[in-house]
């Protein structure tokens, strides 16, 4: 405790910026120093000389304590949590307006440097995950604390009423209160089982250091002999390596070295600082550093040549600048192309990308120097006479840039299209990119005014298959599902089990088939994964893994490549268990083990055995998985010459893929363990990760999470197109063999596995991290080439930059390899010959209230069993689970940020021919979970009730029953008839052919933009609007029935849209094709005179006549807005 002395003293900012540090702490792995003050500046100082490292500012007000760890630098100032890297970047921030407010103190919980416990002057404790920079959970207390330090087994705290509040380190409830000073702690620390605390006493009407310094046992809870410390005791540290020994600070710089068991022996020292703020001890316990209100720090020790810390790591310095630029002499003869080029591999920062470079205004035109010379001024104004070379308020057009606008490679909305064809007579035209790195960039989806509907998707998509639209939450799940639908193992298996009799609401694997189906249907449209997300959220395990993205709490500091490995892994241990249960009775019995069909599918069999070292004694386990994360070799620590021969090779080893996977696969560890057979206590284990047998389809995960194993994808040509995997008595053996070595001999014990795609990270920044997937799709000719698919942008892409990795911005992060056998490589129809069609001819109901449910419809029998081409009609309401948002310009117009999410509540389906034609088998009501914003009762005619299982009267049923039926008809060859099928299809999210689509909307719709119909020349001609027609004018005008008085009926909507077909079928059997074009240019004229709406006709009006035209009502019933020119072409239409 003898001879510490001042080695080093340094300001921590420059002269004029310095103020009182609040903060100081040792660094515990390197040899830095951490400060901050009350300006909310953090720095480090580097050995005991406090050479300068990082200095940055971290918050806007007094920063109260700093913690450090492996990963970083954790700083707490009144009202955030800040957690940086040691050079300063930061790695999050972390704020809450309502919970975070007045914190003064922070300590690591049971969980190490994984979780903190956050306190201030309010009642309190926040629990914070460091991982993830969240809060989890707030637990309450009765107190306020001002300092906080960890121990062995407890949390210590000074509450703000001066007691000391023991924490249980694990569940963060308050174990027991010690009353230590009566005006509260300055300061307290914690070593194995002894506590010391020193603060403030109240003496008269002023609060005074209390003179003595308490001492407790922590076994007991009981006060010791305190020791008394005259100058005032404001500061205490335990020495980190003698147990007994502490140092003792007051405010004005005294200091004491005791041993606290033997106060006589003590050692007392002096600092020259005016006034101390802060003090601690190093992890070496060689040194010790005061803060000053001067924003100086002293470095005190007994020796200048020991360390911060025992085994600390070097301290990462920045590169030095060298000059390389080479010495050349500039002559006559000296050509220029000596000058060497720079070669750049990544993009350079001066390639500003398209969103960010825009035109600039061109300067003003100089006045007129014939102005100038008439000029009078007038109180600061000037008048003159205007020139006669122009009239009076006309200048000269000027263009609004000096430079041409570049050509964008964001499409022009359809509509804009269209009124570009019909102007010029020529549509866009514009390529879409071809170059490698753009083709990686996010894509998003541009709403016009019309929506989604308008947005040009076939500029990004020119090839036969589907993309995955993005506006939705949890679409970074995409890029995965694309990898499976095109595995055609996972396809099959998928398609088999939906086409069963599968109930489970939340069942991922129906909403997989669901939406494999939806995609090879598509043929290069886009399509929506909003099922399988909506149930994808409606599991709780899913929230609590933190797979789900959130608008209000999302997981922006989560890597979404770490995030997408999470959800594969859950997604197949989801498939795995839902169908454990369901397969138990028909799987097969392998080794007294039941296999279920995914097991054959994807299942690795592994049997790990544990061996005790000591009695011998092993335990065996058999575990199926089907995710495997790669496992590679651990980095050698060049730094302290430890793991290399000669200490300075810090380059990873040339480890190939096949020999990662293999270890990935089985491998051997020794740990120490619990031994429960014969030792019952802790022993050295062997553990050992054997094979038993493999899938066809092998899932990886690349798992890279360490800049080596970054290394290693680097390197050229190391991902294998094909290896061969084989199991024998030495175990798992894979070696990479040609690309055109033919698939294995049926029987053959070797499997051949050939890459099918994998799933890559791409990072350009924050903004626009997102998932891709490149996958290799078999074409009739047999060839295999590779198709980018990033969400709804869809290309053919090089094999080379497919399977190159060296860019920074591409990470892979999921693969998928395949078995090279016939079998295994077919998409199978079998499915279809064995649908499950008994939920079509089944009553199925959520409702409480069944005795007043009122059926509309009559299920099918056996002898109605649809068949292909047969004819039904349909018709879907939908209520609004979120409004859209917009935008409102500076310029007054709106701007369509999103459009409104709609979700399907009623679903009606008729017969479309036979004796019961026009009779309903479906008509079902969607229960919903979700929050209803809006009922759209006017248009949908769901009223408030009617999706409640409590109250409804209707036939209730989960999405999935209602969606299925559809399905089911859609695979059984079902030809279906409406009137805007389109966007009824799109919310119903399901794709129909246009084969067994037959849309009466499209049917009675002049598909040119402006269309003038010449009446014999009688009169001039009228422009016909392009609109297309609503139900409810073509029922007036066709069927003379008026329909959608009040609101809308899903049944009589789609009777009405069957008669409509027939009345077009009709027609053109009469006539043909001319007289129904005679028709629709009729329906047109009149709609533009009644504005495409039924007129108000009064009832006695309506039944003077049934054979009167409705154009003859017209005339003898007052239209609103008629005039007197639309009567005298009407009048002529009657007379023709």
């Amino acid at each position: 405790m003898e001879g510490w002395q001042e080695i080093y003293q340094v300001a921590t900012q420059p002269f004029g910026f310095a103020t009182a540090i609040s903060a100081v702490t040792f660094d515990t792995s390197q040899e830095l120093l951490w400060t901050g003050d009350l300006n909310g500046r953090i720095a480090s100082l580097a050995g005991p000389s406090l050479r300068k490292y990082t200095s940055y500012v971290g918050h806007t007000s007094p920063v109260q304590q700093i913690l450090v760890n492996d990963r970083g630098v954790l700083s707490l100032d009144s009202d955030s949590l800040r957690m940086t890297q040691r050079r300063g970047i930061v790695r999050f921030n972390l704020k809450d307006e309502k919970k975070m407010k007045d914190l003064t103190c922070m300590s690591y919980t049971s969980r190490g440097t994984s979780e903190v416990v956050v306190a201030g002057q309010n009642p309190g404790l926040l629990r914070v995950n460091v991982d993830r920079g969240t809060v989890v959970n707030e637990v309450p207390s009765d107190d306020g604390f001002t300092v906080m330090r960890r121990g062995g087994r407890l949390i210590c705290a000074g509450s703000t009423r001066g007691e000391v509040v023991l924490i249980d380190p694990v569940s963060l409830q308050i174990v027991r209160k010690i009353p230590a000073h009566s005006g509260g702690l300055a300061d307290l620390d914690t070593h194995d089982n002894v506590l010391l605390t020193c603060g403030q006493t109240h003496r008269g009407t002023s609060y005074l250091l209390d003179p003595l310094l308490n001492i407790y046992d922590l076994r007991t809870f009981r006060p010791q002999s305190p020791v008394p410390f005259p100058a005032g005791a404001a500061y205490v540290r335990m020495h980190p390596k003698m147990s007994t020994a502490c140092l003792v600070s007051s405010v004005t710089g005294q200091l004491q070295m005791l041993d606290f068991f033997n106060p006589a022996h003590a050692c007392l020292y002096q600092a020259n600082i005016s006034y101390v703020t802060g003090l601690e001890f190093s992890t070496s316990g060689d040194y010790f550093a005061l803060a000053g209100n001067t924003g100086s720090v002293q470095i005190w020790g007994t020796s200048e040549s020991s360390q911060f810390t025992e085994f600390g790591k070097q301290i990462e310095w920045n590169d030095p600048i060298l000059d390389t630029t080479p010495s050349m002499k500039a002559t006559d003869d000296v050509p220029l192309s000596t000058v060497g080029m720079p070669y750049y591999r990544e993009k350079l920062l001066s390639a500003w990308p398209p969103d960010i470079v825009f035109n600039v205004a061109r300067r003003s035109e100089p006045i007129d120097p014939e102005i100038l010379s008439t000029m009078k001024t007038v109180d600061f104004v000037g008048y003159a006479p205007f020139p006669k070379r122009l009239r009076r308020y006309v200048t000269e057009s000027l263009p609004y840039s000096n430079y041409t606008k570049a050509e964008s490679k964001t499409p022009m909305f359809r509509s804009e299209q269209d009124k570009l064809l019909a102007q010029n007579g020529m549509a866009q035209t514009m390529e879409a990119t071809t170059d490698p790195v753009e083709s990686f960039k996010k894509v998003e989806i541009k709403y016009s005014k019309f929506g989604v509907e308008d947005f040009d998707f076939g500029f990004f998509n020119r090839t036969p298959y589907a993309g995955l639209e993005t506006h939705l939450q949890n679409s970074y799940t995409n890029a995965l599902l694309q990898l499976y639908r095109f595995t055609p193992l996972v396809y099959n298996f998928a398609l088999k089990h939906v086409s069963g009799s599968c109930r489970s609401e939340s069942c991922l694997l129906c909403e997989l088939g669901f939406l494999f189906d939806m995609l090879a249907k598509a043929e290069g449209q886009h399509c929506r994964a909003y099922n399988f997300v909506r149930a994808l959220s409606s599991i709780p395990q899913a929230g609590a893994l933190g797979l789900l993205e959130d608008e209000t709490t999302s997981n922006k500091h989560l890597p979404l490549g770490a995030m997408l490995q999470s959800f594969n892994r859950f997604l197949m241990e989801r498939i795995g268990q839902e169908n454990r249960s369901k397969e138990i009775a028909s799987s097969e019995l392998i080794n007294n083990n039941f296999v279920t069909q995914l097991d054959k599918v994807a299942g690795v069999t592994t049997l790990t055995s544990v061996r005790c070292g000591n009695c011998n004694s092993e335990t065996h386990r058999r575990a199926t998985t089907y995710v495997t994360d790669l496992l590679y070799p651990k980095s050698h620590d060049s730094s302290s010459g430890r793991g290399t021969s000669n200490g300075s090779d810090n380059k990873p080893q040339a480890t190939s893929f096949c020999n990662i996977l293999q270890q990935s696969l089985e491998s051997k560890t020794h740990t120490r363990g619990w031994c429960g057979e014969k030792c019952r206590r802790y022993q050295m284990l062997t553990t050992t990760k054997r094979i038993q047998s493999l899938a066809p389809v092998l899932v990886l995960n690349a798992a890279i999470n360490t800049h080596t194993s970054r290394q290693l994808w680097n390197q050229k040509n190391f991902l294998p197109m094909k290896f061969q995997a084989d199991i024998g008595k030495d175990g798992l053996k894979i070696k990479q063999i040609p690309d055109n070595t033919p698939p294995p001999l049926e029987g053959n014990s070797g499997e051949i596995y050939e890459l099918t795609g994998m799933v890559v990270e791409v990072n350009f920044g924050p903004p626009d991290n997102h998932m891709v997937s490149l996958i290799r799709i078999p074409q009739e000719d047999g060839s295999k080439p590779w198709y980018l698919f990033n969400d709804f942008s869809v290309q053919q892409f090089p094999a080379a930059e497919s399977l190159k990795f060296d860019y920074v911005w591409k990470t892979p992060t999921s693969l998928i390899y395949q078995s090279c056998r016939p079998s295994y490589t077919e998409y199978s129809t079998q499915w279809k010959d064995q649908l499950d069609t008994s939920l079509l001819y089944s009553e199925v109901t959520l409702s409480f209230n069944r005795e007043g449910l009122r059926f509309e419809y009559e299920c099918l029998t056996k002898e109605e069993a649809p068949t292909g081409g047969m004819l039904v009609a349909i018709d879907a309401e939908f209520v609004a689970l979120q409004q859209e948002e917009t935008e409102i310009r500076s310029d007054g117009t709106r701007l369509l940020v999103r459009p409104s999410r709609l979700s399907l509540a009623r679903v009606s389906v008729i017969r479309g021919e036979g004796p019961k034609a026009g009779v309903a088998f479906i008509d079902d009501y969607i229960t919903t979970k979700d929050n209803i914003v809006d009922y759209l009762t006017e248009f949908s005619g769901i009223e408030i009730g009617d999706l409640d299982p409590l109250k409804s009267k209707k036939s209730l049923v989960p999405l999935k029953v209602a969606y299925k039926k559809l399905w089911l008809l859609l695979n059984l060859g079902c030809v279906f008839v409406g009137h805007g099928l389109a966007n009824d299809f799109r919310t119903i999210n399901i794709q129909v052919p246009k084969d067994q689509v037959i849309d009466t909307v499209d049917l009675y719709y002049i598909k040119s933009r402006q269309r003038y119909v010449d009446l014999n020349q009688c009169f001039d001609s009228i422009l016909i609007s392009n609109s297309k027609l609503s139900l409810r004018f073509l029922a007036w005008y066709l069927l003379n029935e008026n329909i959608q008085r009040e609101t809308h009926d899903s049944i009589e909507d789609a009777k009405t849209a069957l008669f409509l077909y027939y009345k077009f079928l009709e027609i053109n059997e009469q006539g043909g094709p001319s007289a129904f074009e005679n028709v629709l240019n009729e329906i047109y004229i009149e709609g533009r005179v009644v504005n495409f709406r039924p007129p108000v006709v009064s009832a006695s009006d309506a039944t003077t006549s049934s054979t009167t035209t409705n154009t003859q009502a017209i005339l003898t019933t007052e239209v609103p807005g008629m005039n007197p020119e639309d009567k005298k072409v009407i009048s002529q239409l009657v007379e023709l």
